[in-house]
C-alpha cells in the first residue's frame, strides 16, 4: 500500500505534556510525526475526572487502560473498565469517560487519523507531568462559565462537539 505522504520515522523520549480538563495528556506521537495517520496519547484522569459527553465528528477513538478503571460511555452502552480493557469508539457516536474510582487511571488513546493532538495542545495548558502536577489537577477548579464558551468553540473548530460539559 503506498501512502501519500509517507511519515519519517519517528523516536521521542521527551513528550509535551497538557493539563486539559483536570486530566493529564502526554502527546507520545503526534499527527504531525505521524504524517496524520493517528495520534496516541497517554492520560491519567484523577479520580472524580470527567470528559463531558462529547462527538468526535473526524477520528476513531481507542483506548487501552493500564492502571486504575474508567468509565465509559459509548452511544448507549456504559461499561466500567477495568486495567488491561480497551475500546473503541467510532466517530459520530456520543462518548463519555468518567474516572470513578478511588485511584487515578492511565490509558493510551489513539486517534485516527490524528488530528486530536492539535486540539489537546491548543486547549490545554503546558505543564511538567510530575506526580505532584497530577495532584494539584485533580484539586483545579472546573473551568470558569466564560473559559467553557471558549472550550466549546476550539472544539467545535477541531471537529468536536461538546453535548454534555465535564462535570454536568
Amino acid at each position: 500500500m503506498n501512502l501519500p505522504n509517507p511519515p519519517a520515522p519517528v523516536m521521542q523520549r521527551a513528550a509535551p505534556t497538557y493539563a486539559f480538563l483536570g486530566v493529564q495528556m502526554r502527546v507520545l506521537l503526534s499527527s504531525k510525526q505521524t504524517g496524520g495517520q493517528f495520534s496516541m496519547i497517554e492520560g491519567i484522569m484523577p479520580p472524580g475526572g470527567d470528559g463531558g459527553l462529547h462527538i468526535h465528528l473526524r477520528e476513531d477513538e481507542s483506548m487501552v487502560i493500564l492502571e486504575g478503571e474508567l468509565e465509559v460511555t459509548i452511544g448507549d452502552e456504559v461499561m466500567t473498565l477495568q486495567a488491561g480493557s480497551s475500546y473503541f469508539a467510532p466517530r459520530g457516536v456520543p462518548q463519555r469517560l468518567r474516572n470513578r474510582g478511588t485511584t487515578p487511571m492511565r490509558g493510551i488513546v489513539i486517534t485516527t487519523p490524528g488530528g486530536f493532538d492539535e486540539f489537546i495542545a491548543e486547549a490545554g495548558v503546558p505543564i511538567d507531568g510530575t506526580a505532584t502536577t497530577l495532584d494539584a489537577l485533580a484539586s483545579a477548579p472546573a473551568p470558569s462559565a466564560q473559559e467553557m464558551v471558549a472550550l466549546l468553540r476550539l472544539a467545535e473548530a477541531f471537529g468536536i462537539a461538546i453535548l454534555v460539559p465535564p462535570g454536568a
